[in-house]
C-alpha cells in the first residue's frame, strides 16, 4: 500500500464513450471543460482498454476486479454469483460511506452490489423501471422517452433530441444528485460511483445542445461494410439486425453521410451534457474542502463504433469499441505536494480491471487476493513506467489480445483477426492479416498469450464454482494444437 490515511474516491463513469471523443485524446473542437481540468490536473492514460466491449461484463469486472473469464459473466444477460467480493462491500466495511448513484446495470437492477446507498438512474430507454429517474419525472408530469410508446424519438434515425429540460434527461439527472450527494454527505471517508447512462444510444441531447457539433469538423467513419467479407461473419450480421430492435434502428451500411454526422454530433452532446454535471461534482468538492483529498477516475464501459468498419454500437474489439478514455486525478500526499503528475501522459497498457486495484491501493484498503488487476498508483507518480506487457478484451465466443503494437482477436469459430495498429488512423483494422504467412510469428505468440490467460482464469472460476470447461476455451486449445501439429 502506498498511504495509510484514507484517501477518498469518485469514480465516475459513461456508457458507450470511445476514447477518441475528448480533447486530450485530439477532438479538439470538444467543449468538456470539466474532463479538460481532469487531464491538466492528473493523467491521461492514452492506451486504456477495456475487459469487455460490452456493458455488463465490463461493469462485473469494475464491481470485482477479476476478468470476464474468471467471474463467468462475459454477455449482459448474466451477473456475478452472489458470494464474489465486491470494492463497495470492502470499503465499506473499512469505514468508507458507498454510494452508487445512476446507472449500474445490476442483475437485478435494483440490488446494492454492497453499497451502502443507490440513486438509481438505469437508462435512458427502460422507460417501465420504476427506478429514482422514473420516480423524479413522474412526480414533474414527464414520462420517460421510449421508441415503443414515442416513435418520433427516432426520428433521425437514432439521434434525437430529449423533449424537455436537461435537468430531466437522464444524465443531467444523474449529475445533479451527485453533486447533491458529495455536498451533502462529502465528510472523509467516501468512496462514490458515478455513473452516466449516456453517451450510450439513442444518442439524444436536450434540445438547446443538440446543434452544438453540426458545424464541427466531424470525423468520418473509417472503413466501411464492403471490408467485412475478410472479417468474421457475425460482424456483417450487426448492422442488420440492430434495425429490428425497436430501442435501435440504426444501420450504417444503408446509413448516410448526414445520418453519420447526425449520429456523432448528437453522441458529441451527450458527451458535452455529462461533462457540465462532473463540474458540479468538483465544485461540490471544492466547496466542502474534499477535492484535494479525493482520487477522481474517469473512464469508460466500452466505446461505440459510430459507422467504423460498418458496424454500430459495440459488441467487437475494433480501437472504437475496445479502447476507452482514462483519466486520473490523484489526491495531496500529507505532505500537501501532488500526488499525480499534473498534466501527464501515459502511453503504456493499462486495462479497465485496473481500477479496482488503484481504488484499494491509493485508498489504503487491503485487496482482496481475488483482485487480478494492477494498480495504476506507480503510474501516477510517473507515467513512463510499463506495468503491462499485453492486455486483454473478452465476451463470450470471443477474445482478444493486444501488445499494443498488434492485436489479436479469436472466434469459438474458430476465426481469428490480427491488425497492426502502427498504421495510419484513416486504414486502422482495415485489412484482417490473419493467417497471412510474414505475420504467423505474431499471430501464434498472441494467440499462445490469450490461451495462456483463458487458462489460467478458466482454473480460478472453476475452484470457485465448478463450472464445466468453457467453449471458447477448448475452441483456443484447438487453434493451438493445430498449430503444434502442423510445425
Amino acid at each position: 500500500m502506498m498511504e495509510s490515511a484514507p484517501t477518498n474516491l469518485l469514480f465516475i463513469t459513461t456508457d458507450q464513450q470511445r476514447f477518441d471523443s475528448l480533447p486530450c485524446y485530439g477532438l479538439d473542437f470538444m467543449q468538456t471543460p470539466n474532463l479538460d481540468r481532469l487531464a491538466a490536473e492528473g493523467v491521461v492514460f492514452e492506451r486504456c482498454y477495456t475487459p469487455a466491449p460490452v456493458c455488463v461484463p465490463c461493469r462485473a469486472a469494475w464491481m470485482s476486479g477479476q476478468w470476464p473469464s474468471t467471474t463467468g459473466v462475459l454477455s449482459n444477460g448474466q451477473w456475478l454469483d452472489e458470494s464474489t467480493p465486491t470494492w463497495p462491500a470492502l470499503m465499506s466495511a473499512a469505514g468508507f460511506r458507498t454510494a452508487g448513484i445512476g446507472k449500474m446495470h445490476f442483475m437485478p437492477w435494483d440490488i446494492s452490489g454492497g453499497f451502502d446507498e443507490r440513486v438509481i438512474a438505469e437508462d435512458k430507454r427502460h422507460v417501465y423501471l420504476p427506478d429514482d429517474h422514473y420516480q423524479y419525472l413522474r412526480a414533474h408530469g414527464i414520462e420517460r422517452p421510449h421508441p415503443t410508446s414515442n416513435p418520433h424519438y427516432f426520428e433521425w434515425v437514432g439521434a434525437s433530441i430529449f423533449p424537455h429540460d436537461r435537468k430531466f434527461h437522464v444524465d443531467g439527472y444523474t449529475g445533479d444528485r451527485a453533486a447533491e450527494w458529495l455536498q451533502q454527505h462529502g465528510d472523509s471517508p467516501f468512496a462514490v460511483w458515478v455513473s452516466f447512462a449516456g453517451p450510450h444510444d439513442p444518442y439524444d441531447p436536450p434540445e438547446d445542445m443538440a446543434d452544438m457539433y453540426y458545424d464541427a469538423d466531424i470525423p468520418e467513419p473509417v472503413g466501411g461494410p464492403e471490408e467485412l467479407a475478410n472479417k468474421p461473419k457475425g460482424q456483417g450480421d450487426k448492422g442488420a439486425g440492430s434495425l429490428n430492435n425497436s430501442m435501435f434502428r440504426i444501420d450504417p451500411s444503408t446509413a448516410s453521410a448526414e445520418d453519420m454526422r447526425r449520429w456523432r454530433a448528437h453522441y458529441y452532446a451527450n458527451i458535452s451534457l455529462i461533462d457540465e454535471g462532473i463540474g458540479k461534482m468538483l465544485a461540490a468538492l471544492e466547496t466542502r474542502g474534499t477535492l484535494d483529498n479525493t482520487l477522481i477516475i474517469f473512464t469508460s464501459d466500452h466505446g461505440d463504433a459510430l459507422g467504423d468498419h460498418g458496424l454500430p454500437f459495440k459488441g467487437y474489439f475494433y480501437e472504437s469499441m475496445a479502447h476507452v478514455p482514462m483519466i486520473v486525478r490523484g489526491p495531496h500526499t500529507p505532505d500537501g505536494s501532488k500526488r499525480a503528475v499534473a498534466g501527464g501522459r501515459c502511453a503504456s497498457l493499462v486495462s479497465g480491471l485496473d481500477v479496482v486495484a488503484t481504488f484499494f491501493d491509493v485508498c489504503g484498503v487491503e485487496a482482496p487476493a481475488t483482485i487480478q488487476g494492477t494498480s495504476l498508483g506507480p503510474l501516477l507518480d510517473d507515467p513512463s513506467l510499463k506495468t503491462r506487457e499485453v492486455t486483454f478484451c473478452e465476451i463470450t465466443g470471443r477474445a482478444m489480445v493486444t501488445d499494443g503494437r498488434w492485436k489479436y482477436c479469436h472466434y469459438v469459430s474458430g476465426e481469428a483477426e490480427l491488425y497492426d495498429l502502427d498504421v495510419d488512423p484513416s486504414q486502422m483494422e482495415i485489412e484482417n492479416l490473419a493467417g497471412q504467412t510474414q505475420v504467423a510469428y505474431v499471430e501464434s505468440r498472441l494467440r499462445a498469450k490469450l490461451l495462456e490467460h483463458w487458462l489460467q482464469n478458466q482454473r480460478t472460476q472453476q475452484m470457485a464454482t465448478s463450472v464445466p470447461n468453457h467453449p471458447f476455451r477448448l475452441a483456443l486449445e484447438k487453434a493451438y494444437r493445430e498449430e503444434r501439429d502442423q510445425a
